[in-house]
């Protein structure tokens, strides 16, 4: 009786995806999804709509491709469009709105300021197919996924074959009594990671932070994406430590890799022992099978992994996220390129969360390390001062470790000299000399480094 009275209201409430996308009406604000969880199929018929609408307000986050209602109105006179926070597919976009564009938040706040201070009149969720029970798993994204359906006047669930069920910590799931419509997808596939290229570079900066006996036994891991997160999680698999755990915002295929090699067994564990913990995944469709109703995961929102507090129960939790430029006085930018026009890259995301979390670790073994290239077409990324426009990702107040290719600085607790002098001695060689004249030039450095051969304080290891 159940599964018939479950399978009635189902068909009842299902509808195209054209009509789904009919749905919206001029003044709106909808959310349209986030990362592998973003409703192309009613994208693609919205952006058709231009011409019958005016001033609808659309929000994503994660956006993994260019959006059509992008295409369709590059201008913006139609769809007033917010995210998150940006990858590849959609930067070009970004720089033609402006970074206006961008919704800011260190995103463990994110759900909560959700559920306090918006309205949706239209939430479209991707989802996986019902279970026997009425829910729909919210599967690669969990992120601030319910938020979104509490604040929405209408939800509207987007079904996908393809998408796994992911085992939840807490609101991984909607069930049918709460949504509003439901339309199957059966035209986009799940989005599939690329394979990211690794560069020589990103060996070397690997290869810094392993040997310096950052990651030991026990180590809890958040590792971000990308050839140099990818290399040091390659590293490890051949570094001899073990019982590794995962508590991070997202889970990638090579973290799959040392769960396979018995690398990370998450017994070591404050926390969900035993469990890999993620808000979100994006990865291979191999990582996605794997991942499908197995119960080492546990995929929670936004506001359990990333905050602080629970971050820092984790025992020697460790931090690894890359960035742009970082200056002299150690302040850290990753999102936001400066000038009269900024240009807003990515975003904020987990990046200060998880830096706060290791620095407040209740066993004082966390460790942070942000981590760069040394130079970007011939131009250092170690710089005297962040550019006016440029955003201040990571303040130098909270910024632990400091990695490039040629070496590793331990920031924290140096006076603005001796981080100078440091930064220097890691930045491309063929900078090097030009920095520390500006450093000296803007006060940063009133005594140099007179010890002979010795390294500058803070300076862990260095190559040349």
């Amino acid at each position: 009786m159940e599964n018939a009275r479950l399978a009635e209201e189902y068909q009842r409430k299902l509808i195209s995806a054209e009509a789904a996308a009919g749905l919206v009406q001029s003044g709106m604000s909808i959310f349209l999804g986030i990362s592998a969880n973003m409703a192309h199929i009613v994208d693609k018929h919205l952006a058709r709509r231009k011409d019958e609408l005016r001033d609808v307000n659309v929000q994503t986050s994660l956006d993994t491709s260019e959006h059509e209602f992008l295409k369709a109105d590059p201008e913006g006179k139609v769809f007033k469009w917010h995210s998150g926070f940006f990858l590849h597919s959609v930067r070009n976009q970004v720089a033609a709105r402006g970074c206006g564009v961008y919704w800011a938040q260190s995103w463990h706040l994110a759900p909560g300021v959700i559920r306090e201070q918006s309205q949706k009149d239209i939430s479209f969720i991707v989802t996986a197919p019902m279970d026997a029970h009425g829910y729909f798993n919210f599967g690669l994204s969990v992120t601030e996924l319910q938020a979104f359906c509490e604040v929405s006047k209408k939800i509207v669930v987007v079904v996908k074959e393809d998408m796994p069920v992911v085992c939840g910590g807490q609101e991984e799931a909607i069930h049918i009594s709460k949504v509003d419509h439901i339309v199957e997808d059966r035209e986009f596939k799940t989005f599939c990671l690329p394979t990211v290229p690794v560069k020589e570079e990103d060996r070397m900066i690997a290869h810094n932070i392993v040997s310096a006996g950052l990651i030991g036994d026990g180590t809890t891991l958040q590792i971000g994406i990308g050839g140099l997160p990818n290399s040091v999680l390659d590293a490890l698999v051949d570094a001899g430590v073990h019982h590794l755990g995962i508590h991070s915002e997202m889970l990638t295929d090579k973290m799959y890799d040392l769960i396979e090699a018995g690398v990370v067994d998450n017994t070591r564990k404050k926390v969900d022992r035993y469990k890999s913990t993620f808000s979100f995944c994006l990865g291979s469709r191999r990582l996605y099978d794997f991942l499908d109703r197995n119960p080492m995961f546990a995929s929670y929102p936004v506001d359990y992994v990333n905050n602080p507090l629970i971050i820092a129960q984790q025992p020697r939790m460790f931090s690894l996220n890359t960035t742009m430029q970082v200056d002299l006085m150690g302040q850290v930018a990753s999102e936001q390129v400066g000038g009269e026009r900024p240009r807003q890259i990515s975003g904020t995301g987990g990046q200060l969360d998880f830096v706060m979390g290791t620095m407040l670790s209740h066993d004082r073994a966390g460790v942070s390390v942000l981590a760069l290239y040394s130079q970007y077409k011939g131009r250092s990324r170690i710089v005297p001062i962040l550019e006016k426009g440029t955003n201040v990702t990571v303040p130098r107040s909270l910024v632990d470790y400091v990695a490039t290719e040629w070496g590793l600085v331990r920031s924290r607790g140096l006076s603005i000299n001796e981080r100078a002098q440091a930064l220097i001695r890691i930045a491309h060689p063929d900078h090097r000399e030009a920095l520390m004249r500006q450093a000296v030039d803007a006060g940063f450095v009133p005594y140099r480094h007179t010890a002979g051969d010795k390294l500058p304080r803070g300076v862990i290891n260095c190559r040349d």
